[in-house]
């Protein structure tokens, strides 16, 4: 981790350039966590704040319905986000453009046009990059699950060519959840072609690692059973596909990279002290540690507060709980009063949905793992739930509140 000097909230809060005007919340990202922000805007509107919403697109995917859309059984439309009438109506500037750098010492963001935005107050969720140094030589054949924008919008070719090309494989890295539900949804999407199988790669020794045995057990018998090799090892890219540390080559059409997040080349000029990971280190506040006027929540920010920490994984389940704590912290940062920010305090155990594109699910909840069909029901409707809420609340609202 970076070295940092630990600054309060009671020196920021005695800060000389406190702001009288209002004071200028701004949101970089349409992650989870800032959607739970908009939420709690439109329920109960902020007092004293302008806020602004910075995204590289106008339209938030829902994660979770990703190996669904690859698999054909969700339409695109239905896991997209409406970013813009949402902002609207939880009264908030939108702007669509990608973020090039972050100066936290002088309260400045700087857009990928050149044009620079101060704040006073800085909340980021805009996620991670998904880590593919080792997997670079493939070049075109390489398919990262993030941007999820840039993987949605080239599946669809890569699908029709390995369809097209006899023997053409498709290689999943990652033996996570992401991995495999995206393994058995390629898998699913490419049946009946002329396709050699999905390959599914790990290097770790079973089948989603950080749940219990059982419910790597599971994947792996789901897995077999839709004819996906699973190969156990480390590899490389190489422009024909993946060479393994044994010397064999698994050829591929397409590689798609879905392992652990890396942090985002401008985070490291930004001035906020990182984690070891390089990401943004907060406390239990989502605060940076470094930065009073900075928050940060999601996959973008690694908690450094205790062994607590430790156990916080980087999903989509953590990211929307975070979403009110972020809210009100933001408000009691905005009033600069000596009130403590709330502590985000993760449950002992989160409920995963792992869906097998079969038309089941396996439910994973600590050591409690079970699967079947009611699973896949259960995930669908959360799924959907979620989706048509945040569509539900931009519903009828004027784009007039909103630019680009």
């Amino acid at each position: 981790m970076q070295p940092h000097r630990q600054a309060t909230y009671s020196q920021w809060q005695r800060a000389p350039d406190r702001p009288t005007r209002p004071v200028q919340l701004l949101l970089a990202g349409g992650g989870h966590a800032h959607l739970g922000v908009l939420r709690e805007w439109i329920a109960r509107p902020p007092q004293g704040m302008e806020t602004c919403l910075v995204s590289s697109e106008r339209h938030a995917l829902y994660s979770g319905m990703i190996p669904g859309w690859v698999a054909g059984a969700v339409p695109l439309e239905r896991m997209r986000i409406d970013l813009a009438p949402l902002a609207a109506r939880a009264g908030a500037r939108f702007i669509r453009a990608s973020l090039g750098a972050v100066d936290a010492a002088n309260r400045t963001v700087v857009l990928e046009d050149g044009e620079t935005l101060p704040f006073d107050l800085l909340s980021v969720a805009t996620g991670g990059d998904v880590d593919t140094s080792s997997l670079a030589e493939l070049g075109e054949r390489l398919l990262p699950v993030r941007p999820m924008h840039d993987f949605v919008a080239r599946w669809p070719a890569v699908r029709s060519a390995v369809r097209a090309g006899r023997g053409q494989r498709i290689v999943v890295v990652g033996g996570g959840a992401a991995g495999v539900e995206l393994a058995l949804a390629a898998q699913r999407a490419l049946a009946g072609s002329t396709a050699a199988p999905v390959v599914l790669l790990t290097d770790e020794p079973r089948l989603l690692p950080g749940h219990a045995s059982r419910a790597g057990d599971f994947a792996r018998t789901r897995l077999e059973r839709a004819r996906v090799e699973i190969v156990t090892g480390y590899g490389v890219g190489t422009p024909d596909g993946v060479l393994l540390a044994d010397g064999r080559l698994i050829p591929a059409a397409c590689v798609i990279a879905a392992t652990g997040p890396r942090s985002p080349r401008w985070l490291r000029g930004s001035g906020l002290a990182l984690d070891d990971g390089g990401f943004i280190a907060v406390g239990p506040d989502f605060r940076s540690v470094s930065q009073p006027c900075v928050f940060a929540a999601g996959d973008i920010a690694g908690r450094v507060d205790n062994r607590l920490s430790h156990n916080l994984s980087r999903s989509g389940v953590h990211a929307v709980r975070a979403g009110p704590v972020l809210a009100e912290n933001l408000r009691r940062a905005a009033r600069r009063d000596e009130a403590p920010l709330r502590h985000y305090r993760p449950r002992r155990h989160s409920l995963y949905l792992i869906a097998t594109a079969d038309g089941s699910a396996i439910l994973s909840w600590g050591r409690a793992v079970m699967e079947g069909r009611w699973a896949n029901c259960l995930k669908s409707r959360i799924d959907r739930r979620f989706v048509q809420r945040h569509a539900r609340l931009g519903l009828g609202v004027a784009g007039a509140a909103w630019t680009r």
